[in-house]
């Protein structure tokens, strides 16, 4: 039997029940009898399991079996996409009701201010709304998996609509956000490391409330986790030119949707892309470049003399220690870049750079000490070894010499 067959007696002998008397009717909750689809969907709800069932949204009669008095009173169908925010909502937005689970009531005030919400208020019916990020009878908790806005499930769902060009068009918004998106440093972390600290849609748009960040904001959103970087940018010139200019700010340089991450050696030509080739600017990009990199091989020199010594062996936890120490200064190099203060990344950088001298001449010195013990000590093994030679000869030309004489 095909799925469509079994469906379609499924659907009959649900069909057949509803035609019986109402002799079920002491029996709960019957409405999955005539819609056992439905019934299915809900079993693995955070609702259902928390006592939120049919009736709780549809109203009626719960233990009828007869549509006409199953469907009566409060019945409400919902067919009207539309209602369904303004439903949710008088849970949702019921101080008593949400405080069990310490879920925040403001979310359908939200959602109104966002432009999906205005939309829903315009009578849209294309608007996205409850239902199609969360499900409709399946919803189920964030944490879980399975549901659509997880954060590794979040990214498609937006893109059920934000990547639909036909859809798309008549809003005019740019369908391809969402493989920009993909192509990002952050989705790389998110879905393809599977780390969930990672930003997605929600990240910087909201989640109730989306609205594009405008000039002036960005900075914020990307401040929420780049701290540092943030606090470095508005320390430095670009900040107040950039809000003069009109210029969105973290995006002017790394994108909006297609961050990327740029390389050190590709600092200068980043500057020469506003400054122009061979400006004052560009050349200070180059200035960091080479203060990082050299830097970097300090370290890169003090890592090989720690793996040298370690095969000897000899004690460096200490050295270990210190060099993750310089590998943090110069981690720190990377946010002050932001400042294009040349003094606030040389600042950082030279400590590190000292550790990772310092590293160097400890070991090298420890190191030829050995080399000269162990030669020292081959050398008197040699000089005994030698002199031992010497005696057992002398003692046996003693030996022979006295078996001559008798």
């Amino acid at each position: 039997m095909t799925s469509r067959s079994l469906r379609i007696l499924v659907l009959s002998l649900a069909g057949i029940a509803c035609s019986l008397p109402s002799f079920a009717a002491g029996a709960k909750e019957a409405c999955g009898s005539c819609h056992p689809e439905n019934r299915v969907e809900t079993e693995p709800s955070v609702h259902l399991a928390e006592g939120v069932t049919c009736v709780s949204c549809h109203g009626g009669d719960p233990e009828s079996l007869r549509v006409e008095t199953a469907h009566r009173g409060d019945f409400r169908p919902l067919t009207n996409r539309l209602q369904s925010p303004a439903m949710c909502a008088q849970c949702h937005s019921d101080l008593a009701k949400m405080r069990p689970y310490n879920l925040p009531i403001d979310q359908y005030a939200i959602y109104l201010t966002s432009q999906h919400g205005n939309a829903v208020s315009a009578g849209d019916p294309r608007a996205a709304v409850c239902s199609d990020c969360h499900g409709f009878h399946d919803v189920r908790k964030t944490t879980d998996p399975l549901n659509p806005v997880h954060s590794a499930n979040v990214t498609a769902t937006c893109a059920g609509c934000h990547a639909d060009r036909g859809l798309m068009a008549k809003y005019d918004i740019d369908p391809d956000v969402v493989a920009e998106y993909r192509s990002s440093v952050h989705a790389r972390v998110l879905l393809d490391e599977r780390n969930s600290a990672a930003p997605d849609c929600t990240s910087c748009h909201g989640s109730h409330g989306p609205t594009p960040p405008g000039v002036g904001d960005i900075d914020k959103i990307c401040g929420s986790c780049h701290t540092k970087t943030r606090q470095a940018f508005l320390d430095g010139p670009h900040n107040q030119a950039m809000l003069d200019a009109g210029l969105p700010e973290c995006a002017s340089c790394h994108s909006n949707h297609a961050i990327r991450r740029f390389e050190v050696a590709e600092i200068e030509s980043l500057c020469a892309d506003c400054h122009g080739e061979g400006s004052e600017q560009a050349a200070l990009g180059a200035k960091f470049t080479n203060l990082i990199e050299s830097t970097r091989e300090e370290l890169v020199e003090a890592d090989g003399l720690i793996t040298q010594a370690q095969r000897v062996p000899l004690n460096v936890e200490d050295h270990i220690g210190r060099l993750e120490e310089g590998r943090t200064f110069l981690t720190e190099a990377f946010p002050q870049i932001h400042s294009v203060s040349l003094d606030a990344v040389e600042r950082v950088t030279r400590r590190s750079r000292s550790i990772g001298s310092e590293i160097q001449h400890e070991l090298y010195t420890r190191l030829d000490r050995r080399v000269a013990h162990a030669t020292l000590a081959v050398f008197w093994f040699y000089l005994l070894m030698t002199v031992a030679i010497l005696w057992r000869y002398r003692q046996k030309l003693a030996a022979a010499k006295n078996e001559e004489t008798t």
